[in-house]
């Protein structure tokens, strides 16, 4: 239920939903026929949000309910699958129908083994989001409810090598678009694809140890030039070299460093070359406490004015069971967003703390309070402002 940034290795985030043997909540898969899973959960929140405009300037806050349904299919084995899951989020505040939204999660991952050298996985999302008021395109606009996208993210890879080999050898080929649906007027210049690729190579140098070297190209394309703006449209290049971890009772990870290059297609903007890293890391010291570690930095688009963004982020999680039943769950995210084109320099901390209940096998509560601080170095008030929220989470499954 909380926030977290999103990652490009799925195995990572996945394995914390399996690190701790002591927890009692344990959804139920139910089998549809051969080799077909089936698992349903439904979450519903009640809570508190102070700051729905995300802006100092004026104060609106409200009570809300959220609920989040979520349905997980899972076909075959390990050497060949294919899982499919939908999440379905939709909030009414009691206070602020205008800021009410629904929003869609639809996923699909496949998995084939064609021998023990040759396999490929292959990701489709598609999202109906939204943007909160105040935030994301709308930063700087007064609109009355949230701003709505549409994301299309396919990726596809094939990789050579027996997992116990020497070397592996991949190549990855992606595709990713966003439109935005409502506020047309403006949200138009901000509709864009990507169509990236890339290859990688790893070394075994131990027995879960891995050198890795990665190389990756993405061709960014904005459909509209905004009127007496430059083109958006650029060109990425990343080479990150590094180390895996894999799996073991107490801790899995990649740590990789190297350098991103952005070339804009308008000389007209300031291109960028910097000091690039992706980092996700998990410990486990003990069966029933977890650390996540989650870092990057990397050059964005921004949301409104300037050519890029410089951003470096750092989130720490840590979910510890004090009993078989009972746990706590901590989440700290640092930002920093370095401006180009523009005379700003944002600086974002969340804190998020919660107290897990598992009542049940199929039941669990979770009450929690977060804190967002946003601060810069502009003044103004839509850039400079803070927001706190507490409810209580409850999880149902069969």
């Amino acid at each position: 239920m909380g926030w977290r940034v999103k990652q490009h290795w799925g195995w990572i985030l996945a394995a914390l939903a399996t690190g701790v043997s002591a927890t009692e909540f344990e959804p139920a898969r139910l089998r549809l026929g051969e080799g077909v899973q089936f698992q349903p959960t439904m979450g519903l929140e009640y809570g508190y949000d102070d700051n729905l405009l995300h802006t100092s300037a004026e104060s609106l806050d409200s009570q809300y309910l959220r609920i989040t349904p979520e349905l997980q299919f899972v076909w075959g084995r390990r050497i060949s699958h294919l899982k499919a899951g939908y999440v379905l989020d939709a909030a009414s505040y009691f206070d602020s129908s205008d800021d009410n939204y629904i929003d869609h999660d639809l996923n699909l991952i496949g998995h084939h083994e064609f021998t023990a050298r040759h396999r490929v996985d292959a990701t489709y999302d598609y999202i109906k989001g939204h943007q909160a008021r105040g935030t994301g395109i709308a930063e700087f606009s007064e609109t009355d409810e949230p701003v709505e996208f549409t994301e299309h993210d396919a990726y596809g890879a094939y990789e050579f090598g027996a997992q116990t080999a020497r070397m592996q050898l991949g190549v990855n080929l992606g595709y990713y678009q966003r439109t935005y649906d409502n506020f047309r007027e403006r949200s138009q210049y901000r509709d864009y694809d990507t169509f990236r690729y890339g290859a990688t190579a790893k070394w075994r140098v131990g027995a879960r140890t891995k050198l890795l070297l990665d190389l990756s190209d993405s061709d960014i394309s904005y459909d509209r030039v905004e009127p007496g703006q430059l083109s958006r449209d650029s060109n990425v290049t990343r080479g990150l070299v590094g180390v895996i971890w894999e799996a073991t009772a107490k801790s899995e990870g990649r740590a990789a460093f190297g350098v991103e290059d952005k070339r804009f297609d308008d000389s007209g903007r300031e291109d960028f070359t910097g000091f690039a890293w992706d980092v996700a890391f998990i410990w486990r010291p003990t069966t029933y406490s977890t650390l996540e570690l989650i870092s990057a930095r990397e050059s964005k688009d921004p949301f409104t004015n300037g050519d890029y963004v410089e951003e470096s982020s750092y989130e720490l999680g840590w979910e510890h069971y004090w009993q078989e039943r009972w746990a706590t769950n901590l989440e700290l995210l640092y930002a920093d967003k370095d401006y180009t084109g523009d005379d700003r320099e944002d600086e974002v901390t969340k804190i998020r703390v919660g107290v897990i209940y598992e009542f049940r096998r199929w039941l669990k509560f979770e009450p929690f309070y977060s804190y967002w601080d946003n601060s810069s170095t502009r003044t103004d008030p839509q850039l400079n402002y803070d927001k706190n929220q507490f409810g209580l989470v409850m999880t149902l499954a069969l």
